[in-house]
């Protein structure tokens, strides 16, 4: 939930808000799940909600200092991936850490962020698109 965070805010105290906030409104809201399976993606969406009102607020806004939680910051290439995916806009952002780093399916990722497949889909290939180019040197 913190990389999540953290890939949507680009700030670790704004990340920690945003997981403890999330955690606190969805066991409030449990009673309300009304499909266990359902939980993650439920519990995904209300972590993105608290992250976009933090950024909202303008609370503490920092700019990504390259590298991401949970990355491995001994190997090059590790940071110039982390670095390629830091520089995407944040809906390119969060869609590639939600697939690639959490591991969800591109129908659940429409869900939580509440888009059609096809959005998710396209956004996966422009982001890996750039991501090459940064990786190249085509682009900074």
């Amino acid at each position: 939930m913190f990389a999540y965070a953290f890939s949507i805010t680009r700030s670790r105290e704004d990340a920690e808000d945003a997981v403890h906030n999330a955690i606190i409104k969805a066991h409030g809201g449990l009673p309300k799940l009304r499909n266990a399976e359902k939980l993650r993606p439920w519990l995904f969406k209300i972590l993105r909600n608290e992250c976009l009102l933090i950024i909202r607020q303008g609370k503490r806004f920092t700019e990504l200092d390259g590298e991401l939680p949970a990355q491995q910051p001994d190997r090059e290439s590790s940071l110039d991936l982390s670095s390629a995916v830091g520089s995407l806009s944040r809906e390119l952002r969060e869609t590639v850490v939600l697939y690639y780093k959490l591991g969800y399916s591109t129908r659940e990722i429409a869900r939580i962020l509440r888009v059609p497949r096809g959005t998710v889909m396209s956004r996966l290939a422009r982001a890996r698109e750039l991501i090459k180019k940064r990786l190249e040197g085509e682009e900074k």
